[in-house]
């Protein structure tokens, strides 16, 4: 299972980072570089590894492995983890193949890229508003009333589940509150992106 690990940690770096390094091709095309050039000057300022590797893949295919670029481009699709990033490379091999112009392919996927992370942004935000939300009426709202409850129910003297509403205090406080907050962190984890 850790190599399908490694492949969906690969696949979410590239989707999450895909268009700024879209965008940087974008503006070397737009300046008149060929790809071969375009994917070396990846190479030398791409900080994501996921995408460092396939651009070096695709430089040695043409160097050391004599493949030409329509060869090189479908050899990196095949062998990436991200969808997203093979339909591109897909996209460039068909643009070379028919009218080479990368400059105006290039700068309607960054734009179409831009706007799906718009997207994946506003629904983060929603998400991470609903999470406030429910995070102040479990972490705020909820200690008070049971609190308050259980200082009622000690005046009036009951015993729940063998326990006093002293111990049940206590175990409020130090143990449920921690575990709730513990789970919160871990949620939020989860649902915010991935970025540097």
């Amino acid at each position: 299972l850790y190599p399908l690990y490694r492949r969906g940690q690969r696949r979410k770096e590239i989707d999450a980072n895909l268009v700024y390094t879209t965008g940087y091709m974008g503006v070397l095309s737009a300046g008149g570089v060929s790809i071969e050039r375009m994917f070396e000057r990846v190479t030398e300022v791409e900080q994501r590894p996921s995408i460092k590797v396939l651009a070096k893949r695709f430089i040695t295919n043409i160097k050391m492995f004599g493949l030409d670029v329509t060869s090189s481009l479908g050899d990196i699709a095949l062998r990436s983890p991200s969808e997203v990033f093979s339909r591109l490379l897909i996209g460039i091999t068909n643009t070379v193949k028919t009218s080479g112009d990368l400059k105006s392919l290039l700068t309607f996927e960054t734009e179409r890229l831009l706007q799906a992370k718009r997207e994946q942004l506003k629904k983060t935000l929603g998400t991470l508003i609903a999470l406030g939300e429910i995070y102040i009426t479990a972490m705020v709202m909820g200690p008070i009333l049971f609190i308050v409850m259980l200082t009622i129910l000690s005046i009036m003297g009951n015993v729940a589940f063998g326990l006093s509403p002293v111990e049940q205090l206590n175990l409020l406080v130090f143990f449920g509150l921690p575990t709730i907050s513990t789970i919160f962190i871990v949620i939020l984890n989860g649902v915010l992106p991935e970025e540097e």
